[in-house]
């Protein structure tokens, strides 16, 4: 494991003798990295959730709806967690941005697959916290990430994780149950399809868990058990995924099975070709109100992309983003395009902020 913390233009490094790189996008928005000023308030505990598949909704500061019975990851679906029961409390004194790296076979010794290193991110040098948790979902077969994007949500005032996860299998099946079935694998570790098989250390959901129990002791000044239930599993409500290609897909089919803050989907979702998915037009834990989805026209795969975002519903009619006289909000939908933009363009929110900057809920109200 290596702690890297960027103070101004220093740099201290906790616990190895390599440290990681910065990046322009470590300041707050707008500055392009150095220096923020003033010091950054707390965020908010966060609303009331809305109510899981099954459960029922939790009111501010509460416990939050039990489990469904006969959810679709098989042991019913997640309840509303409840709102959080406190603010969130950051340690800004010494404003840095932190960057902290780990394997998963570091914090749990039962992990047998995709055992790559993993990326937590914090800026304590932006002006005000968002109070939520972006996890980033990697394309297919690539290391955690994409970083460029993990950055970009660090930089304005998200907690972000790039999580280490099942992705390096050939998802373009002609079942269309089996889509469903392998990603929602890969996030409970259940046996859902015969195409993967992932255990419960390797799955998504305890490898976060773990990861955020890990930062809560080795980055107490994150304040990352703000984003963990009494129980020490995640709290959904305030964890946004977000995820390029074939990770954009999981994190929409993640948000169909657990009740997230929302989904940003970068070049996706897909699972449209050959043939579609069922799980695109199950009935949704997260609201489809939550979720948005980027696509590029220039992409080969676009049409895949606007046959999802209709079966998934996603608000609104498609809008290109990158013409003259675009902004956000965009006319309110969440079916967002770059007119000039290919496969990778829909995934760099560095060149196409505006558009990033909505589909993540900035600016804070």
């Amino acid at each position: 494991m290596r702690i890297t913390a960027w103070i101004g233009c220093a740099w201290w490094t906790l616990g190895c003798v390599a440290c990681g790189g910065s990046s322009s996008d470590g300041g707050p928005p707008g500055a392009g990295g150095g220096a923020a000023t003033g010091t950054a308030t707390t965020g908010t505990g966060g609303a009331a959730a809305t109510s899981g598949v099954g459960g029922s909704a939790g009111g501010a500061g509460g416990a939050g709806g039990a489990n469904g019975a006969g959810g679709a990851n098989g042991a019913g679906g997640a309840g509303g967690a409840g709102g959080a029961p406190r603010e969130l409390h950051v340690d800004t004194s010494s404003p840095e941005l932190s960057e902290i790296r780990f394997k998963p076979s570091e914090i749990d010794p039962e992990v047998s697959d995709r055992d790559l290193e993993q990326v937590a991110l914090l800026d304590t040098r932006v002006a005000r916290f968002a109070g939520k948790l972006v996890v980033t979902l990697s394309g297919s077969s690539q290391p955690p990430g994409p970083l460029d994007l993990t950055r970009f949500v660090a930089a304005r005032g998200f907690h972000a994780f790039a999580v280490a996860y099942k992705n390096d299998y050939d998802i373009v099946q002609n079942d269309p149950d089996t889509f469903g079935d392998a990603r929602l694998e890969a996030f409970d570790g259940q046996d859902h399809t015969a195409l993967i098989e992932v255990t419960r250390a390797d799955s998504i959901e305890t490898r976060l868990a773990k990861a955020l129990a890990h930062l809560k002791e080795v980055h107490p000044r994150g304040d990352w058990g703000y984003f963990l239930e009494d129980d020490g599993s995640p709290r959904w409500s305030v964890i946004i995924f977000s995820g390029h290609s074939h990770g954009a897909s999981s994190a929409a089919r993640i948000g169909k099975v657990v009740r997230l803050d929302r989904v940003v989907s970068l070049a996706g979702p897909r699972d449209t070709n050959p043939v579609s998915a069922t799980w695109l037009s199950e009935p949704s834990a997260t609201p489809v109100d939550r979720m948005f989805g980027l696509t590029g026209e220039r992409d080969e795969q676009h049409r895949d992309h606007l046959k999802a975002f209709d079966l998934i519903g996603l608000p609104g009619e498609l809008v290109e983003v990158d013409v003259p006289g675009a902004a956000p909000p965009y006319g309110g939908s969440h079916r967002l395009a770059l007119k000039d933009g290919d496969h990778g363009a829909a995934g760099n929110c560095g060149a196409h902020v505006a558009v990033c900057e909505a589909m993540f809920g900035l600016p804070l109200p």
